[in-house]
């Protein structure tokens, strides 16, 4: 019984011995893997910034695009079908340039029926006219026939009133004489006011039938209307934005056909986060960027509605435009909002956000080291960002994408001459 106990102690031994072994070569393995051989870097691979002391201005950056002052959608007032598409988006045009080629030939022969029927009342009011000047001079004629006979009655009596006294004519033949004076003197009265209401009354018939004629033509101008605007033009000067019917299509009323804008008149909408929006008011300098020029800027207008966790804000160009702006061109912008007299900056680092916290290495040049520091950041000024808490004037901090070094407090630097 002893035998088989010391037997299977002896046996156990090589198995404790070997499971120990294994377990050193593991742990030194992870101490390996743990441990970084190499704690040093280039400094060729480095790049610095100097925390800089002195005024600070603060803006807030966006992006967005530029957008026509003055822009004209172009609709149709009746259905059509679009016929030629004699230009598209991009192309540059005049107020009388023709951008579509529309068909109605309705339209058309509604036309051709305004214009018989507004000839055909020209040519009744000129017959009127005629007529009524014929019969304005026959009671003209007639009115001077009986002035004329009343002139040689007044003539009559006054010479049988002489002849009467001397007894050659008798008293009733000067009665008589007396009377047709009288009579005559009447009718000529008479036709006078028959002459004046006629006139008046044509005056009137011919106010009425011009009236007429005015409905016709104001008739035949909107038919004539309507068929100038099956050739679509463009309005205003500018550039043609947006075709948005092909050729063949049938069109309803009231739909929109194109969009034509000013090419020089221009205005920027920049989206901004929404937390920074906070600090932009109106009347504000601006500045956008169309990567081949900058132009300066003010804010007009901020739309108080938040898409997307942003924010649009309009700024009207105010100095020369760079040679590529035009609408729809996408922009940078870039808003200035307050300034500190006194305050440290630096280069804004990767990954740093405004209002944040993040560890940093700066520069310990007499050890020749990079050492971990906690840094608190305020607002962005251009490139740069605010330094509040952590940072001192002349301090040179890397500001090169280090996140394979976030787990080192230290790093020793090669190759240094700074």
């Amino acid at each position: 019984m002893d035998i088989h106990i010391s037997l299977a102690k002896t046996a156990k031994k090589p198995f404790r011995r070997w499971w120990l072994l294994t377990t050193l070569i593991l742990l030194a393995a992870m101490g390996v893997w743990i441990v970084p051989h190499d704690q040093q870097i280039d400094a060729e691979k480095l790049k610095f910034a100097t925390v800089q002391s002195g005024p600070i201005q603060f803006s807030v950056k966006g992006y967005g695009r530029l957008r026509s002052k003055i822009s004209r959608e172009i609709t149709t007032a009746f259905a059509a079908q679009v016929e030629t598409v004699l230009h598209l988006p991009g192309s540059r045009v005049e107020p009388d340039t023709v951008i579509l080629q529309l068909t109605n030939p309705e339209l058309t022969q509604q036309l051709h029926r305004e214009r018989l029927v507004l000839a055909r009342q020209k040519a009744n009011v000129e017959a009127l006219r005629l007529s009524q000047e014929s019969e304005r001079l026959v009671l003209k004629g007639q009115n001077t026939l009986l002035s004329s006979e009343l002139e040689n009655a007044k003539l009559r009596e006054q010479a049988e009133r002489q002849l009467v006294t001397q007894g050659i004519v008798s008293s009733l033949d000067h009665q008589r004489s007396i009377l047709m004076v009288a009579q005559l003197s009447e009718r000529v009265k008479l036709a006078q006011q028959q002459l004046s209401q006629t006139s008046a009354l044509h005056k009137q018939r011919i106010e009425i039938e011009l009236e007429l004629l005015k409905e016709y033509e104001l008739s035949y101008q909107v038919a004539l209307q309507a068929v100038e605007q099956l050739q679509v033009t463009a309005g205003i000067s500018g550039m043609l934005q947006q075709v948005h019917v092909s050729q063949g299509q049938a069109i309803t009323r009231g739909q929109a056909l194109a969009v034509v804008g000013s090419e020089r008149t221009l205005v920027a909408d920049l989206l901004v986060p929404e937390r920074e929006a906070s600090e932009i008011i109106l009347g504000q300098r601006a500045l956008v960027d169309t990567f081949v020029g900058q132009v300066e800027a003010k804010v007009s207008r901020i739309v108080p509605i938040v898409q997307d966790g942003r924010i649009a804000i309009e700024l009207t160009l105010l100095g020369e435009l760079p040679s590529n702006a035009r609408p729809l061109l996408t922009v940078e912008g870039q808003i200035f909002t307050a300034k500190k007299t006194a305050a440290l900056s630096l280069i804004k680092p990767p990954r740093v956000t405004p209002q944040s916290q993040s560890q940093l290495f700066v520069l310990d040049k007499q050890n020749n080291m990079l050492i971990k520091k906690s840094f608190k950041f305020g607002k962005l000024a251009g490139n740069a960002i605010e330094v509040l808490e952590g940072g001192v004037s002349g301090e040179q901090v890397v500001v090169s994408e280090m996140s394979d070094y976030q787990h080192l407090e230290k790093i020793t630097i090669k190759s240094l001459n700074r």
